[in-house]
């Protein structure tokens, strides 16, 4: 199982809504990927759904998605990033705020509705973030382990590849990507891997 999918799966009893804020802001992370997918699956299969529409979504939304996930996979990772997003996460939940996160919605929507939240800009620059920035580096995290974890026998011919420096910084700071999992999930402690 991914990074991003155990990151999703609920805990009982722990920060609920900052938790569903996590799971969303994963969560669109997940849908992009299998967006693209399901859309290189019906190049080479059968159409994803009744119209050949993948997940119901419109050609110019799959097309926004699949722009954008190529924008995040080749974002560049600044090399303290992930202690800086676990820091930024735990800093947002300790002040109560629930920034806004819906499916369907494009990298440039989120980070206008991240900039609308009252207070969290001062959290994220406090952390070195603009909203740019912070949505970019969630998202191009989630995304490349994601796709750095697909085995050789499951990628398509077509399928994106991460950025080789972001693959490079993930792995060599498992400790700092278990955290940031730890903070996705609601907890101190994660029992995921990272291959």
């Amino acid at each position: 199982m991914s990074f991003l999918r155990k990151a999703m799966q609920p805990r009982q009893g722990v920060g609920a809504g900052f938790g569903r804020f996590c799971r969303v802001a994963a969560g669109v992370t997940m849908l992009a990927a299998g967006v693209y997918t399901g859309a290189a699956q019906a190049q080479t299969t059968a159409p994803v759904g009744a119209g050949g529409k993948a997940s119901g979504l419109t050609p110019e939304q799959i097309a926004t998605m699949q722009h954008d996930m190529d924008a995040a996979l080749h974002y560049h990772l600044a090399s303290d990033v992930l202690p800086r997003l676990s820091a930024t996460l735990q800093s947002i939940q300790a002040a109560g705020i629930l920034p806004p996160a819906r499916y369907g919605m494009s990298l440039d929507q989120q980070v206008g509705l991240v900039e609308q939240v009252p207070g969290l800009a001062a959290i994220l620059k406090a952390h070195g973030f603009t909203a740019h920035d912070f949505v970019m580096s969630l998202t191009c995290v989630g995304l490349t382990t994601n796709f750095m974890n697909v085995p050789p026998s499951q990628s398509a011919g077509n399928m994106p590849k991460p950025d080789a420096q972001n693959v490079a910084l993930l792995k060599s700071n498992p400790k700092a990507l278990q955290e940031l999992v730890g903070v996705l999930r609601g907890g101190r402690q994660s029992s995921t891997s990272v291959h």
